[in-house]
């Protein structure tokens, strides 16, 4: 199931009030109210009375359809990605649901829980239905981060290691494939004449790509100027903008390219071409992701795989051991990155 701003599913009350409401007004977790309504057996006397005093008070009517699959013991998990459009989402998605599926659950997905203009993103997120929660932080968001600890649902972090203690992470090695391509090119371009082309310079990944590729080419001696790490979004138009504007600066002629993912690196080496250059004979291109675009362009493009169904299956994985084990200590699981080199990069 999809959560949307458009016909979204979650666990409103009919009239105004929310679980989230009763949650707050009762002091306790939107899980606790959900269990007085659904399993009062497992809650408090007296926690279970002031959860329904504050539902008396704000006229709370529960979702009929997140109460009756509650009852049926739904088993529902719920994983929060800043968009499920291309192929990087689906991919991971895939990996996510076929865990779940064989694990014996059902997962809820929201695609706008980053949306400033929801009403609130706990809400929208149907905390009152999940038994765990899947959390993909590409850069800091305290909001959401405060949210997500208020709602105290088991949690799982994709992509950044909170440090916090009961919560999972799962996130992938970007200096091992970071490395194995700054290596590649180095191999056989100039350091100097070697740049990275990000996505938004506070997203984790991007981060940790830079910094990895600083180091590589600090690393044999080369002084890396300002101009050879650059920042702005994971697209095709990004690709397309750096290096029209690179061409106009001083050229690409003999240089080559890490791009933070299959996207940038696509729209890199189609303003290239449109320029007239040959890749790889005149630039180097490398991409990141290993998505379909790398084996769909001619030539096909160099990139780090990232295995991004793996990764929605670990952390499905580790939700469901947090849901029946709350009191276990964090665990971060790190999966690999591995360059694969196709024609766009080789010498």
């Amino acid at each position: 199931m999809i959560v949307t701003r458009r016909g979204k599913a979650s666990a409103f009350s009919k009239g105004g009030a929310s679980i989230q409401d009763v949650a707050r007004e009762a002091k306790v977790s939107i899980a606790t109210v959900s269990r007085v309504l659904n399993q009062p057996g497992l809650v408090t006397a007296e926690t279970a009375g002031r959860v329904r005093e504050a539902i008396k008070m704000l006229g709370y009517v529960p979702n009929a359809y997140a109460q009756g699959l509650s009852r049926r013991g739904g088993k529902v998990l719920g994983i929060v990605l800043p968009d499920i459009h291309g192929e990087f989402y689906s991919e991971l998605l895939r990996g996510a649901d076929s865990e779940a599926r064989r694990l014996g659950f059902h997962l809820l997905v929201s695609s706008d829980a980053h949306d400033h203009g929801s009403p609130t993103r706990t809400e929208n997120l149907a905390f009152g239905l999940i038994d765990g929660l899947a959390l993909m932080m590409t850069e800091p968001n305290m909001e959401l981060w405060r949210e997500t600890l208020d709602a105290a649902l088991p949690t799982v972090v994709l992509d950044a290691d909170v440090n916090e203690p009961g919560v999972d992470s799962v996130v992938v090695d970007n200096a091992m494939g970071t490395g194995e391509a700054v290596e590649h090119l180095l191999a056989g371009t100039q350091a100097g004449r070697c740049y990275f082309v990000g996505g938004p310079r506070e997203n984790f990944d991007t981060a940790e790509r830079a910094a990895e590729f600083r180091k590589r080419l600090e690393a044999g001696g080369q002084s890396v100027r300002e101009e050879q790490l650059t920042f702005g979004d994971y697209s095709i138009d990004w690709g397309r903008k750096w290096a029209t504007e690179r061409l106009k600066a001083g050229g690409l002629k003999q240089c080559a390219v890490l791009a933070g993912n299959d996207e940038i690196a696509l729209g890199i080496m189609q303003a290239a071409q449109d320029a007239g250059l040959v890749v790889p004979k005149d630039l180097r291109i490398v991409g990141f992701d290993d998505t379909r675009i790398s084996t769909l362009v001619r030539p096909a493009l160099s990139t780090v795989r990232v295995p991004l169904a793996d990764i929605g299956a670990a952390v499905v994985r580790l939700l469901v051991d947090r849901v029946g084990n709350s009191e276990k200590p964090a665990t971060k699981e790190k999966l690999p990155t591995k360059l694969i080199v196709r024609e766009s990069s080789r010498v």
